[in-house]
C-alpha cells in the first residue's frame, strides 16, 4: 500500500489545537496561581484526558506539567518580594500557592540560590540605586527619544522632583476586555520583527471573520514574566485584539478574558527601540514614588485602534501596569 506523506497541513493544524489547550492551562494556572492546581482539574482545563495530558505538556512546552506550576509560583512570588517589601514573607508564600513558608524557602533557595528575605534585602538595595539613576535617565532617554513628528514630547513632562506626577500618568478603572490572542514563548528583548510577525499572523485570521473595524481595532501586548527574574527561554507574551465576548476562535487563535481592575496607564508616541526606557521610567521612576504597589496581573500594552489608524513608524501606547494602593 502506498502511503500518502502530504500531511504537513494537517500536522501543523493538530500543534496549533494542542498549542491552544496548552495556552488555555497556562491562563489557569496564572489566574489560579493561588489554589491547589491538580492533574485531574488542569487536564479538564486542556480537554486532554489526564493519563496523556502531562506528557502533552511537556512535550509542547518542554517543563513538566508540575515544574511550571511551581517555576511560574516561586518567580511570581520573587516578583512580590520586589515590588511589595512590606508584605509578611508568609503571606507572599501562602498567596503564591505554596503550602507553608518552609516549603516557599526551600523552593526559593533552589531557585535564586539564597533565602527570600536576603533576595528581598538584594533587590531592594538596587532598586534605590536604579531609582536615583531613574530620575537622569528619565530625562535623557524618555523625553529626548520619546516624540512625534513636530518634537513634541509623546507624553506629558517627566518630572523633576520626588513628588511631581506626569499628567498623562493616570489611575484607571478598565473594564474587562476580551482579548483574541498568539502566544510566544521564548527571547523576545529587542526582536520588532518577531512582533510584527506574531501580528501579521493575528490579523491574517482576524480580517476574513470581520475582527477589524474600518476605525481600527485595539491591540494588546501582555507580557507575562519578569525579564530580570524568568530566563529568556521561559519568557511569554501575549499579541492580542480586543474582540467581542462571544467571538469563536480555532486553532491558530486562543481566546483570554483581562479582568476589569485598576491599572497605572501611561501614554507614549513610541517607535520600535523606544519601549524599553518608557516601561523602565515607570517602574524605576514614577512607580516608587505613586503611592501605589503592583498587583499580581499581567502588566501589557495597549493600542487604541482608532487613534492609531493612520499612524507609520511610531504608534500611540498605554503602558498598562497594574496596582492597588499602598496599605
Amino acid at each position: 500500500m502506498a502511503m500518502d506523506h502530504h500531511h504537513k497541513p494537517e500536522k501543523e493544524s493538530t500543534f496549533k489545537a494542542y498549542q491552544g489547550r496548552i495556552n488555555r492551562v497556562m491562563d489557569h494556572i496564572e489566574n489560579h496561581i493561588e489554589a491547589p492546581l491538580t492533574l485531574d482539574d488542569l487536564s479538564r482545563v486542556a480537554c486532554f484526558s489526564k493519563y496523556h495530558f502531562h506528557r502533552i505538556f511537556k512535550a509542547l512546552t518542554g517543563e513538566s506539567l508540575f515544574g511550571f506550576i511551581q517555576r511560574v509560583r516561586v518567580e511570581k512570588a520573587a516578583m512580590r518580594l520586589n515590588m511589595d517589601p512590606d508584605a509578611p514573607v508568609t503571606r507572599i508564600a501562602l498567596d503564591c500557592g505554596f503550602s507553608d513558608s518552609a516549603a516557599f524557602a526551600k523552593r526559593f533557595k533552589q531557585r535564586f540560590g539564597m533565602a527570600p528575605t536576603q533576595w528581598r534585602k538584594t533587590r531592594r538595595a538596587g532598586l534605590a540605586e536604579n531609582f536615583s539613576r531613574a530620575k537622569n535617565f528619565s530625562r535623557a532617554e524618555v523625553i529626548s527619544r520619546l516624540k512625534n513628528d513636530s518634537g513634541t514630547p509623546a507624553s506629558s513632562t517627566m518630572p523633576d522632583a520626588p513628588g511631581a506626577v506626569p499628567p498623562r500618568v493616570s489611575i484607571q478603572q478598565l473594564e474587562s476586555m476580551t482579548i483574541a490572542y498568539i502566544r510566544y514563548i521564548g527571547p523576545y528583548k529587542g526582536d520588532a520583527g518577531l512582533f510584527e510577525r506574531l501580528y501579521r499572523e493575528l490579523f491574517s485570521w482576524a480580517l476574513p471573520r470581520h475582527l477589524v473595524p474600518e476605525e481600527g481595532v485595539d491591540c494588546i501586548s501582555m507580557y507575562h514574566d519578569d525579564l530580570e527574574i524568568t530566563s529568556a527561554d521561559h519568557l511569554r507574551v501575549s499579541i492580542g485584539i480586543r474582540v467581542p465576548p462571544a467571538t469563536q476562535v480555532d486553532e491558530n487563535v486562543s481566546r483570554m478574558v483581562l479582568h476589569a481592575g485598576t491599572y497605572a496607564c501611561a501614554r507614549f508616541i513610541a517607535g520600535p527601540d523606544d519601549y524599553a526606557p518608557a516601561w523602565d521610567w515607570i517602574y524605576r521612576c514614577w512607580l516608587p514614588q505613586s503611592g501605589f504597589l503592583p498587583d499580581d496581573r499581567p502588566s501589557f500594552e495597549f493600542f487604541p485602534g482608532t487613534e492609531n489608524i493612520r499612524c507609520t513608524d511610531k504608534r500611540i501606547v498605554d503602558i498598562c501596569v497594574p496596582v492597588r494602593p499602598i496599605e
